[in-house]
């Protein structure tokens, strides 16, 4: 039989005690987000929506929720100790990968609560992402445990996710838009900004856009280079999950596979240039 060892790893043990945080918080929004009814009648539900758990419109995983918050509860220990677990079993690649993946699944349903319950908008998802970014640059990641390249691969990452979000972005803009861009649909005041005087300006401040932040995260200290990487990748897949979730209506699936793709990315392109991911020798 495999003997099963939890691991050595420095970067997956903090980075599994982040995705617990992440996951701890998206359940608290959960509950707080509830409305009164819900204590006494737990048919009475919310997702991060705004919805009923009954809604089939973009159906969410809140089963537990309509048996009430003791069973919800229950149901999320498990699930915590269950993912706590799986990373610190798995090998190293799958580890950071499955951690990653449930860092961005999560992040993104917390937004829903950030944005939808709690009514702060894009500024929730922006801010949110900007404390996620400060964990793994200083924390995670820190300069004792890591090399520079892991900034140099993040950043064609990043980019990639940014070209994505523009671009679902577009084709989630109604028939309207090309002729009258005064119907332009876009929740961010900034960039909405842009594409209201037309599909040609908004291009452009986008091509504008993505070479600047290119050209901070490129030429900035390392630290902030890396929390600058990862905040505007979680900001931007945000972004692109926010149209395919409310836009095209394809559920959670569509986040969480899309978040699991970009972890893939991450994880296989960026982190086995980093010294610390290197297997350590065994003693003779």
């Amino acid at each position: 039989m495999p003997e099963w060892k939890l691991t050595c790893d420095p970067i997956v043990k903090r980075l599994r005690w982040m995705m617990l945080a992440a996951m701890v918080f998206s359940i608290l929004n959960t509950l707080l987000g509830q409305p009164k009814s819900f204590w006494p009648q737990p048919e009475t539900a919310i997702r991060g929506d705004g919805l009923s758990i009954y809604n089939p419109t973009n159906r969410t995983f809140e089963f537990f929720l309509g048996h009430g918050w003791r069973a919800y509860v229950a149901a999320s220990f498990i699930y915590l100790a269950t993912a706590f677990l799986a990373v610190s079993l798995l090998p190293k690649m799958p580890a950071l990968i499955a951690a990653f993946a449930v860092i961005f699944g999560h992040y993104f349903g917390a937004t829903l609560w950030l944005g939808s319950v709690w009514h702060l908008g894009w500024l929730g998802f922006i801010l949110y992402a900007v404390v996620l970014g400060m964990m793994l640059a200083l924390w995670v990641f820190p300069p004792a445990h890591t090399n520079d390249s892991i900034g140099r691969r993040l950043r064609w990452v990043m980019t990639a996710a940014i070209l994505f979000d523009f671009i679902v972005t577009l084709l989630g803009q109604p028939h309207s838009y090309w002729l009258h861009p005064e119907t332009v649909n876009e929740a961010d005041p900034f960039f909405g900004f842009f594409l209201l005087r037309g599909w040609i300006a908004g291009v452009a401040f986008y091509l504008v856009y993505l070479c600047a932040t290119f050209l901070l995260v490129s030429v900035a200290p390392r630290t902030t280079a890396l929390l600058c990487s990862f905040a505007l990748l979680f900001g931007h897949f945000s972004g692109a999950s926010s149209w395919l979730f409310f836009r095209w209506r394809l559920g959670m699936q569509a986040p969480i596979l899309y978040g699991v793709l970009l972890s893939t990315f991450i994880v296989l392109l960026v982190f086995p240039t980093v010294e610390a991911l290197k297997q350590p020798r065994p003693i003779e």
